[in-house]
């Protein structure tokens, strides 16, 4: 099982997902229903849980399907904390089972060494994260769903705590600290 959680804007839900396939998109038809936005496919993206692994694929949509900022353009694993962004919906994977869980718990300690060893909140651990999958800064504004005020003041943050002024160089020390 797997569980979603849908942000459209200001309102949220969960979705938990049961079977071996789940569909998203505008179609009432599918599993995860994302109506009322045009951006969105009918079918939009497909998920799959085969054993203890989850992989999402987009369906051939307009408008492509992200997964942490990055555009799926093939099947991707999906762990618990990623954010898939299709059309104005931001869906963050969670957990419902042991092994799932372990995952994140893993990601979770990695991250909570590389926020010790660098000085970086959480927050300015997940921006230099996309920094380094090479969003812009209004792809890594929508991924996060916060304004681009915000993911300038996360920048200049990095910037002083680093050192790093340009992005080659962020993206060198996220890699010297395990966070690339």
């Amino acid at each position: 099982m797997i569980r979603l959680d849908v942000l459209d804007g200001n309102h949220r839900r969960t979705v938990r997902i049961e079977g071996e396939i789940a569909r998203m998109g505008r179609d009432v038809a599918c599993d995860v229903q994302l109506p009322g936005d045009a951006t969105v496919s009918r079918v939009h993206a497909v998920i799959e849980v085969v054993g203890a692994q989850r992989w999402i694929s987009d369906a051939g949509s307009r408008n492509g399907t992200r997964v942490n900022g990055r555009l799926v353009s093939e099947r991707t694993a999906l762990r618990a904390g990623d954010r898939i962004l299709a059309g104005s919906f931001v869906l963050v994977v969670g957990a419902e089972d042991e092994s799932f869980v372990e995952t994140a718990a893993a990601d979770e300690a990695d991250a909570t060494r590389a926020r010790l060893e660098t000085g970086l909140s959480a927050r300015e651990v997940e921006v230099l994260r996309l920094v380094c999958a090479g969003c812009s800064d209004q792809q890594i504004a929508d991924e996060l769903v916060v304004s681009i005020k915000t993911v300038h003041s996360h920048l200049d943050r990095i910037r002083t705590k680093s050192g790093c002024r340009r992005r080659p160089e962020m993206i060198r020390f996220a890699m010297e600290h395990g966070i690339a």
